[in-house]
């Protein structure tokens, strides 16, 4: 197999597998950890993005209330992120192809 062709491969199964294991890890790990933020730690206040991280895994894992609980934003980042992985998975997988 050419290292071109490896890397590719490499690049699909990275595509499908980063969702499976972010949503085998529990929610309630995420939540039991304090959040890392930039904004927050430099200065003292909340960015708009806060609260993402815990809002997707509870997205991914079904939990679409306690989504919007972390960050309503998410709702409008759902749909965004879910086309940018799904363009990014086609076009790895066309690569793959030739």
């Amino acid at each position: 197999m050419h290292k071109g062709t490896v890397v590719r491969v490499g690049k699909v199964g990275c595509y499908i597998l980063l969702p499976v294991l972010f949503s085998l890890i529990p929610t309630t790990w995420i939540e039991a950890h304090p959040p890392f933020c930039l904004s927050r730690l430099l200065f003292k206040r909340r960015c708009p993005g806060c609260g993402m991280t815990r809002a997707a895994s509870c997205a991914i894992n079904g939990n679409l209330h306690a989504a919007w609980r972390y960050n309503p934003l998410f709702i409008v980042v759902l749909p965004l992120l879910s086309y940018s992985w799904l363009r990014g998975l086609i076009t790895a997988w066309r690569s793959l192809l030739g």
